[in-house]
């Protein structure tokens, strides 16, 4: 269906993981105009291009489900787009997908509300996954520092995660993002291995859905 405005699914890879966000909102800016697109652009003195990404990928993680609404110039078919994009955006970032939007329609942070992750840690000793796994599943509340408007401050984390896996060097989580709140799997982890009693950290962070 062709449609002006979609929300777009994309991948980042190894080689763009150290790229910071505002660097790759420009990836995308030229990546559109190389391929043509009627694009919408804001009004006023600095007209922009319309595109709305969603909460930031933290530098140094990879992605697998990276969402961006893009209102277009004229309508366009999903298909048409994702071909026009992939052919010239670098070889580590791939649109997944293309879903037309219809107004009126929930902003990116308003459709998730949590999104899951698995990732390499280091610094565990035999059995230290069972330890990360009890202190999770036993404690009602688990405090680690998080960055608020106020500066940092220690806070309960534990209503914030949804799920929590370990086995051997990997974990796997689910905690809050979009709207209401964001919790970044790092702060999870030491939040846990704090109440574990024990000394780990990720080695490498990848973000698997959002839902």
């Amino acid at each position: 269906m062709a449609s002006e405005i979609m929300r777009l699914t994309y991948k980042r890879g190894e080689l763009v993981r150290y790229v910071s966000h505002l660097d790759f909102v420009k990836v995308f800016e030229r990546t559109i105009r190389r391929a043509c697109i009627d694009v919408g652009f804001s009004q006023g003195f600095n007209p922009r291009m319309l595109l709305v990404f969603g909460n930031p990928l933290p530098v140094g993680y990879t992605s697998d489900c990276e969402l961006l609404d893009i209102t277009f110039a004229r309508p366009y078919e999903p298909g048409e787009i994702v071909e026009a994009l992939n052919s010239h955006l670098p070889g580590d970032i791939r649109i997944i997908s293309a879903l037309p939007l219809e107004k009126p329609y929930a902003s990116i942070l308003q459709s998730v509300s949590f999104a899951s992750y698995e990732g390499t840690v280091s610094g565990l000793s035999d059995g230290d996954d069972n330890k990360l796994i009890s202190a999770f599943q036993s404690n009602d509340t688990i405090f680690a520092m998080k960055r608020t408007k106020n500066g940092e401050k220690s806070i309960d984390i534990k209503p914030m995660i949804k799920n929590f896996e370990a086995l051997g060097n990997i974990v796997k989580l689910v905690t809050v993002t979009g709207q209401e709140g964001n919790l970044r799997p790092e702060t999870a982890l030491a939040g846990i291995a704090s109440a574990a009693s024990v000394q780990c950290e990720f080695e490498s962070i990848r973000k698997t859905a959002m839902y």
